[in-house]
């Protein structure tokens, strides 16, 4: 839900992040725009996040990357969720029906499972030297457990 200020020599305008991106290294900014901001709703109280990358050395590429943010309302339940996947794509991905699946309910393991599944199938990897499309599938399902939980712990 994020957005990116950028600026030009017309003036600025607001592109929402989803917008952003639309290839490897290929945004939607006019060569002669940049960045000038980036605009991010406050999370709330109960709110944590993190990012897992699997690499196979420290500064490399990643072969898989998931990003989690959870916040919670005051029940105790989930009321806005962010998986976001990097390296299993052309672009990086939002994994929106694992989120969809997570509001509203309590952060339990079966609704844990289930949206690691839903982040899996969002996923579009590619074989390469990093490893097969199955096993980054796999990873991004591992490393979304994984994520919530540790979102969980940090709110």
């Amino acid at each position: 839900g994020a957005e990116v200020e950028a600026r030009g020599p017309n003036g600025g305008r607001t592109i929402p992040l989803d917008e952003l991106f639309v290839g490897p290294f290929t945004t939607t900014l006019q060569p002669n725009e940049i960045v000038t901001g980036v605009r991010v709703r406050d999370p709330g109280a109960r709110a944590g996040g993190t990012y897992l990358k699997l690499e196979r050395k420290v500064g490399d590429f990643a072969t898989v990357g998931v990003a989690v943010h959870v916040s919670f309302g005051d029940g105790g339940t989930v009321e806005r969720a962010g998986i976001a996947l990097t390296a299993v794509a052309p672009t990086n991905v939002r994994a929106r029906a694992a989120e969809d699946a997570l509001r509203g309910r309590r952060l339990d393991e079966d609704a844990i499972r289930e949206a690691a599944r839903l982040a899996a199938d969002a996923a579009d990897p590619f074989d390469d030297h990093r490893g097969s499309a199955v096993y980054k599938r796999s990873m991004v399902r591992v490393y979304t457990e994984r994520g919530l939980r540790k979102a969980a712990e940090a709110a």
